[in-house]
């Protein structure tokens, strides 16, 4: 898989990067963003780039990273996750301009993010992908290359604003979700998840940028 590169931010759980990383080196190169800059990663030689941020840049990050590299797919994978080889491939031979394993919908009925239903690691249709595991063409984001520089680096919600955009700038009603091999990584305690307002904010930046694509 030589025309994807793999896109991985990195925060505080260094013993699953480097799982990642050793899975993913022999097909294809790979980016650790580590956004913990009081530890930063020893540098690896090729196909493993490390960039070591001086401050926490969160989520978007990886986003804006990906303009720096020529392959003409991106792998984007948290940190707390291992997809297995066979679904990026599945993924590939799907040929969308961006697809996940999660996602979701109901956004026009829901009042709050809890309302939205989970469509994880199946075959659907959904408003936005969530995170976790998204091959994305890099001439799709290419599109919204302007709007992301204009955004900056927002603390939540960057797979929310990259979906919504590329929805607007695509003409696309839905996007994709596939089911595949996964495997959880720990969580060790440091998600953005554990935050109480996380959801909230979430749903806040729903509310911004749904109004570009419905």
């Amino acid at each position: 898989m030589p025309n994807i590169r793999l896109m991985v931010l990195d925060y505080k759980r260094r013993a699953n990067v480097t799982k990642i990383r050793s899975v993913f080196a022999p097909y294809m190169p790979v980016t650790i963003i580590n956004n913990n800059s009081n530890i930063p990663h020893p540098h690896l030689a090729y196909p493993v780039d490390v960039i070591n941020n001086e401050r926490n840049w969160f989520c978007m990050e990886r986003w804006v990273r990906c303009y720096e590299y020529d392959e003409p797919y991106k792998l984007i994978v948290d940190d707390d996750l291992l997809p297995h080889p066979s679904l990026v491939k599945k993924m590939l031979e799907k040929n969308l301009p961006i697809v996940g394993i999660y996602g979701k919908s109901g956004v026009k009925t829901a009042n709050a993010y809890k309302d939205l239903v989970d469509h994880w690691n199946i075959n659907s249709k959904v408003d936005f992908l969530v995170g976790s595991v998204i091959l994305v063409k890099q001439s799709a984001l290419n599109l919204i290359k302007d709007d992301i520089e204009k955004i900056g680096y927002p603390r939540r919600g960057d797979d929310i604003i990259v979906s919504y955009l590329l929805k607007k700038y695509l003409k696309l009603k839905f996007l994709d979700t596939i089911g595949g091999r996964v495997l959880n990584l720990p969580e060790l305690d440091v998600g953005l998840n554990k935050d109480p307002e996380h959801f909230n904010m979430r749903w806040k930046v729903i509310e911004q940028f749904k109004k570009i694509s419905h």
